[in-house]
């Protein structure tokens, strides 16, 4: 249970950098072009590098949990519903905000809510910074092996080989 948990982690932390990379063009009024090279992913990292890697998610995955609360709190204080704010951040994300259902206070609550967590990236992406370098990660390492992790059944088995002895 305690492995899948753990998996369950590293997933949460890719949606976490996802997120903190796509939340501000999602919400903000500009947008920037995407990166035109990314990275490819490498399957040979040492074991040290993967420990770190183990390390920083689990470090993620606590973060996302304290903003989750967070964002709970501001969609409560903002009185919307989980539901309605993520029916409303897809039909802005696809420039179809205008013709979303919505009563004109839900969407006036839901621009109010996307300029508080906006407002908070700056301070999640330093948090995250933090806990993926705590151990001398870099994060181009980190997401290279988030990228090998999500893509490299070979780096997956050793991942999951790793934290399983962990659990014994």
């Amino acid at each position: 249970m305690k492995l899948q948990n753990k998996l369950k982690g590293m997933v949460v932390a890719a949606f976490t950098l996802g997120l903190i990379g796509l939340s501000e063009a999602a919400f903000a009024q500009q947008t920037t072009p995407p990166a035109t090279q990314q990275a490819q992913p490498n399957a040979n990292f040492t074991e040290v590098e993967l420990q770190q890697f183990i390390d920083a998610s689990e470090r993620i995955m606590v973060l996302q949990q304290e903003n989750e609360k967070n964002m709970l709190t501001i969609l409560e204080e903002e009185k919307l519903d989980v539901n309605k704010f993520n029916e409303l951040a897809m039909a802005y994300q696809e420039e179809r905000i205008e013709e979303a259902e919505a009563t004109a206070a839900e969407k006036e609550a839901f621009t109010k809510v996307a300029e508080r967590i906006i407002e908070l990236q700056p301070t999640v992406q330093a948090e995250v910074q933090r806990a993926i370098e705590q151990d001398g990660m870099s994060m181009e390492k980190y997401e290279n092996i988030m990228m090998a992790y999500q893509e490299d059944p070979s780096v997956q088995a050793k991942i999951q080989s790793m934290l399983a002895v962990v659990e014994e």
